[in-house]
């Protein structure tokens, strides 16, 4: 067996947790006086990916609480900007991050000319308004 193969064996084996999807990113939604916060923990990669479900006329502002992300990865990237473009214009999309892992990759890219990013809940919260 490969180390690739060995690798994968490994990753369809691990137990994956409650709200977790089967290759390590876990996604939580819900909405709070027309805000949804979807907070991600794991790895933004490749191999993983956001499941938005659709932002009704009842949502304001979106949140994506990204504190619990180890790592962000150019695919990553390219799923946020996904989401930014699924989020209709009306509401605005602010990122949560609090650590290199997330805001260097953000700042690299030029996402977050895009996609604001501020260190915590209660910053993303006045942001939205």
């Amino acid at each position: 067996m490969s180390r690739a193969e060995s690798k994968g064996r490994a990753l369809a084996e691990r137990d994956p947790g409650p709200m977790s999807s089967p290759v390590g990113a876990v996604v939580a939604e819900h909405t709070e006086q027309g805000l949804r916060i979807v907070t991600v923990r794991g790895t933004l990669d490749l191999s993983s990916s956001i499941h938005l479900t659709p932002v009704d006329a009842s949502v304001r502002a979106v949140l994506l609480d990204l504190r619990g992300v180890d790592f962000l990865s150019s695919a990553g990237i390219a799923t946020l900007l996904r989401v930014r473009n699924d989020v209709p214009s009306r509401a605005p999309l602010v990122a949560v991050a609090d650590h290199q892992e997330v805001v260097r990759p953000f700042e690299l890219s030029g996402l977050d000319r895009l996609i604001p990013v501020v260190p915590d809940l209660e910053a993303g919260r006045r942001r939205v308004g």
